[in-house]
């Protein structure tokens, strides 16, 4: 279902009114500043609530335009199959990134620090979940300007470090994070990594999955190491192959994977990525004491 609804053209978004007039809100997201203006009260009283630990203003802050779509959804729920993928579609005019899925379409210019999105009239898909991935996406892209990366991947603190695990949807993520002994969870679905002054670091951001034990944990962690990782009777690590790590982090960059031939920065910084934190295998079991291996390497 990925990309195949075409997102409507920047200009549709022009005389589209403001869905509310509530205050501006403003949400730190692993650094990045983001300022949603346009919200209505419900809305941004449930926005508010679920971002309340990242209520704070980040770098750069993003201006985002909160619109009323005037139309009860972009796609329906009878346009897709019961247990077809989520339907979001990505597609570009110009520099600006269109985005489209459910509740929701928008535009992104990273360049200029902004954005808009329309929100349809009916939660099929709740607007806040539409509010969320819109800002993915958003995140996602800026990570890729500064040389960063957002990975569907598990990440977690032990001892000042930031560890990340990749895998796809299935690969056990969640399980990892939900039986590791150590360590403290920054998240089981998505996890930033942000270039910092030529180093790499791993940011807490409010993009868990279904982790909910602990409290959100805010801040950047120099990285102890990236894993892709394996469900297995025991615990082991293997090495990656050095011409295969690319392609599995590649795998692993949501929101970007497929626009490889278009921006030529995404290759070389997961490259880069790479050469300074060695992508390895970890095949894990259930005991959550995989980190006797990490610490044997």
């Amino acid at each position: 279902m990925l990309n195949r609804f075409r997102p409507p053209a920047r200009a549709a978004f022009t005389a589209l009114p403001l869905r509310g007039k509530a205050a501006p809100l403003e949400v730190d997201i692993g650094g990045f500043g983001f300022r949603l203006e346009g919200l209505d009260t419900d809305l941004s009283e449930r926005l508010g609530a679920r971002y309340e630990a990242f209520a704070q203003r980040g770098d750069h802050p993003f201006d985002l335009r909160c619109l009323d779509a005037q139309v009860d959804c972009f796609v329906s729920s009878d346009q897709v199959p019961a247990g077809a993928p989520h339907p979001l579609s990505l597609a570009w005019e110009g520099e600006t990134l269109l985005v489209l899925s459910f509740g929701f379409a928008g535009w992104v210019d990273v360049a200029k620090n902004r954005g808009a999105i329309a929100l349809g009239r009916k939660e099929f898909e709740k607007a806040e979940w539409c509010v969320e991935n819109y800002l993915r996406v958003c995140t996602a892209w800026r990570a890729v300007d500064e040389g960063g990366v957002l990975l569907h991947g598990a990440s977690l603190v032990r001892q000042g470090r930031g560890y990340v695990f990749v895998g796809a949807s299935g690969s056990g993520k969640s399980t990892l994070a939900e039986t590791s002994k150590e360590g403290e969870v920054l998240s089981d679905d998505l996890t930033l990594v942000r270039r910092e002054s030529g180093t790499y670091v791993v940011h807490g951001t409010p993009f868990r999955g279904t982790y909910t034990r602990g409290t959100p944990i805010l801040g950047g962690f120099p990285i102890g190491g990236i894993f892709r990782i394996f469900q297995s009777a025991d615990n082991r690590l293997e090495p990656c192959p050095r011409h295969h790590a690319v392609a599995d982090l590649l795998a692993a960059s949501p929101f970007v994977v497929d626009h490889v031939a278009r921006d030529a920065r995404i290759l070389p910084a997961l490259k880069s990525l790479d050469v300074a934190h060695p992508l390895a295998y970890l095949h894990f079991n259930l005991q959550g004491d995989f980190w006797k291996v990490l610490d044997g390497r």
